[in-house]
């Protein structure tokens, strides 16, 4: 056994030590109507949902087994897995500090991605890929100010900020944080695998219709990170990000609307000179469409929509979009599973009198509920028109790759 195999068994059997009851009631319930169920990720990131404990803790396990089948670099499977062990401490009942809340993770990554090893493109086909480490994830605490909370510490904005919950169902890591924010950003931005020091307000109106956000995050996340804590360094300029989300009523709106962007102070390669030039600063905008289309009984019909906006003077991915469709309950005898087709697209800005096609990821996922924290999805991926830099002339045809897998995703 390799030592990344190592580090991951024994964060494995640190978390089963550490997990029990307390930790067993942290996972969140799935409705067989409404929403699909919150991604793997996304748990992992967010921590359990509330108790009546004080402290709670959970183990997650996540873990993608892909193959590119046809074309892509070269065929081939790829394995990688990710353990979490997260807290969270309900401070009112810890030590009688009022409207506060802590949060921790510690994340375990072993393997390797089928994007890095085999397909070579942009928009990662799994959105738990990254280089194997054992880190600390997220350290935050949070203060409730009537409508409004505080959060500092060590987080990323990919938990909140630009995000469709519709879109968390799929396996891709662009329909998740866009893959143009990912590409665009230096260190893929405030997005896992690393999160960084930062400062998060939010807000809330009209009922819970309407919230705000704002938050200012350390620029350029180290990559190679592997202890979690290089981020407070506090070496590149900040990256500040918004949004305003406008939703219908209920738990389960049948609309939302979501408007924001960003702005680094950081200085970026200019792209219409040589390498050695750079610009400072750097800008997106985005809009996000959620909504609920069919309901009857245990079925429901949600789709999601999403587009994003760069100069192309200076990112690689000028236009980003991407839309899907899920349904829940399609089977009548297994009400809680959901499947879903979506599809993505990033629009390459042209480069040396080169103007590549856009690459485009499409994917069909069926999660299946097993059990009230075990899900298995087996999905299949298409990657058209692979951006390649070093294409040779622009008669070469693009590359593109199909792609199947199947997640695992447990929670203890």
């Amino acid at each position: 056994m390799n030592h990344a195999a190592r580090r991951g068994a024994v964060l494995i059997a640190l978390g089963f030590a550490t997990s029990g009851p307390a930790a067993a009631q942290g996972a969140p319930p799935v409705a067989a109507q409404g929403p699909p169920p919150v991604a793997a990720q996304s748990r992992l990131e967010n921590g359990p949902a509330p108790s009546a404990r004080a402290v709670t803790l959970a183990i997650t396990y996540n873990s993608d087994a892909n193959a590119d089948v046809f074309g892509g670099r070269r065929k081939g499977t790829a394995y990688l897995q990710r353990v979490g062990i997260i807290g969270d401490a309900d401070l009112a009942r810890a030590v009688g500090w009022r409207g506060a809340t802590a949060h921790v993770s510690i994340q375990s990554i072993v393997g390797k991605g089928l994007s890095a090893s085999r397909v070579g493109n942009l928009l990662t086909v799994s959105g738990i890929e990254a280089p194997p480490a054992l880190r600390l994830f997220n350290l935050w605490f949070e203060q409730k100010l009537g409508s409004a909370s505080l959060r500092a510490g060590q987080f990323t904005a990919g938990q909140e900020f630009a995000i469709s919950p519709t879109a968390s169902l799929f396996v891709n890591s662009t329909f998740g944080w866009p893959g143009s924010f990912a590409i665009d950003l230096p260190g893929g931005g405030p997005a896992y695998p690393i999160a960084v020091p930062g400062l998060r307000l939010a807000a809330t109106a009209d009922s819970g219709r309407t919230t705000a956000r704002a938050a200012l995050f350390t620029g350029n996340p180290p990559g190679r990170d592997v202890h979690g804590l290089a981020g407070w360094r506090l070496e590149r300029p900040p990256l500040a990000i918004a949004e305003i989300v406008r939703a219908g009523v209920g738990d389960d709106p049948a609309w939302t609307v979501t408007i924001g962007g960003w702005v680094s102070f950081d200085r970026y390669a200019d792209l219409r000179t040589p390498a050695n030039a750079t610009m400072h600063g750097d800008r997106a905008v985005y809009a996000i469409v959620d909504g609920r289309l069919w309901q009857r009984g245990g079925r429901s019909l949600h789709a999601f929509a999403r587009v994003t906006a760069s100069p192309a003077d200076r990112n690689l991915i000028r236009r980003y979009a991407d839309a899907g469709v899920t349904l829940a309950g399609a089977i009548a005898s297994r009400p809680s599973d959901v499947i879903g087709l979506a599809a993505a697209a990033a629009f390459i800005t042209p480069i040396g009198g080169r103007s590549p096609p856009p690459e485009k990821a499409i994917e069909l996922s069926y999660q299946a509920h097993l059990g009230a924290n075990f899900y298995l999805q087996p999905n299949v991926q298409a990657i058209i028109d692979v951006y390649d830099p070093d294409r040779p002339a622009p008669s070469t045809p693009n590359r593109s790759a199909l792609v199947g897998g199947v997640r695992t995703s447990l929670r203890f």
